[in-house]
């Protein structure tokens, strides 16, 4: 898995195979996948996911 980080401007939409755009945050942990916890672990304990 790899992550990445960037700057944005504008508003993200969904298209073609994507259905949804959501903002998780640390709090939302309980809603992502088993590895996708450790991805969240790792960030919220670099200061990254809050």
């Amino acid at each position: 898995m790899a992550c990445y980080t960037a700057d944005h401007h504008g508003t993200p939409t969904p298209s073609k195979e994507i259905e949804e755009i959501a903002w998780l945050t640390y709090a939302d942990r309980h809603r992502v996948s088993a590895v996708d916890q450790i991805v969240f672990d790792e960030l919220h304990r670099a200061g990254q996911l809050h």
